[in-house]
């Protein structure tokens, strides 16, 4: 019997070995992994794990709480990448600490999220603290949710989950946002426009830096990190804006008067099956200026595992 207990279990390390090796790695296009069916869904199955280039548009700590916690999907992290060239997409890449809150694989303890903060948040040949304005390289597994494929663990917490960043050029710059009117992601009675090709409407610009120009606030009573604003331009469209949690929305009023917006074109749809809805724009934080809503990317503090970004060494 015992014999045959550990012939069971060599038996299966030796499958666990195999499934691991089989894991197949796609080097993708973010237009190609980011594409759509006609209600919105992602329809990218090419391969189980995907390499994806692209310059980051954002610091993580100040998208989303990273602070570890028990609450809710306690501490989360996010970044935006996306394409200089003829690749016209961009890609998030998510990971959160208590994936159980949402159907998934067991939670992260507080010392193992900072760990996990500590491996994604610098590049492992360099130890150089990963920023915004950094061109990467990205290897996970992808999971679609509400409207895009993001890069993530899939809500598991076990190692082979794990995503990969890599450091190929520090310090590029951000990508020219590109100018649009609310006109061309919105209709004549506000309403999304949605392509399900991606050529045109909100589809098109999903996950890319955008400026929006000749705006204004009208609900400034919602300034606050993590809440979101509502723009409006000279023909009465409007557009929702999602705060960061930086400390600019603390620090500074919300600007009143016409305004530029330069922001992270997003989308968390109301729905799973059906995602046409839910675009949004995204600014992590905001300098004061009073002209332009914006996030400056200021590089972050690169302080060897300062994996809290409070300049100390955790």
């Amino acid at each position: 019997m015992k014999r045959f207990i550990i012939s069971a279990l060599v038996m299966g390390l030796f499958c666990i070995g195999i499934a691991k090796a089989d894991v197949t790695v796609a080097e993708v296009s973010h237009w190609d992994l980011q594409a759509v069916n006609a209600d919105g869904v992602g329809t990218y199955e090419a391969s189980d794990k995907v390499a994806i280039t692209g310059i980051i548009l954002n610091n993580p700590e100040e998208m989303l709480n990273h602070v570890p916690g028990t609450a809710g999907m306690g501490g989360q992290w996010q970044i935006y990448i996306q394409d200089e060239g003829q690749d016209h997409a961009g890609t998030a890449i998510f990971m959160g600490q208590n994936y159980s809150i949402a159907g998934g694989s067991g939670n992260y303890t507080n010392e193992q999220w900072l760990s996990e903060l500590l491996r994604i948040n610098y590049d492992p040949n360099t130890n150089y603290m990963l920023t915004a304005g950094d061109r990467v390289r990205v290897t996970g597994w992808y999971k679609f949710y509400k409207g895009k494929l993001n890069i993530n663990e899939k809500h598991q917490v076990e190692p082979m989950f794990d995503f990969d960043i890599e450091l190929l050029e520090p310090a590029v710059g951000l990508p020219q946002p590109e100018i649009i009117t609310l006109d061309v992601v919105k209709g004549e009675n506000d309403e999304y426009l949605f392509d399900e090709t991606r050529l045109t409407g909100c589809e098109y610009y999903q996950a890319r830096l955008v400026r929006v120009d000749n705006v204004n606030i009208i609900d400034p009573e919602n300034w606050a990190p993590g809440g979101t604003v509502i723009i409006m331009d000279d023909t009465g469209r409007t557009f929702p804006v999602k705060l960061g949690v930086g400390d600019g929305f603390v620090n500074y009023p919300c600007p009143t008067g016409q305004l530029d917006v330069i922001a992270i074109f997003d989308q968390e749809a109301s729905g799973y099956s059906i995602c046409k809805d839910g675009y949004r724009l995204w600014v992590p934080n905001y300098d004061g200026n009073g002209l332009v809503l914006t996030d400056r990317n200021y590089r972050r503090d690169n302080l060897l595992y300062d994996v809290d970004t409070d300049n100390s060494v955790d």
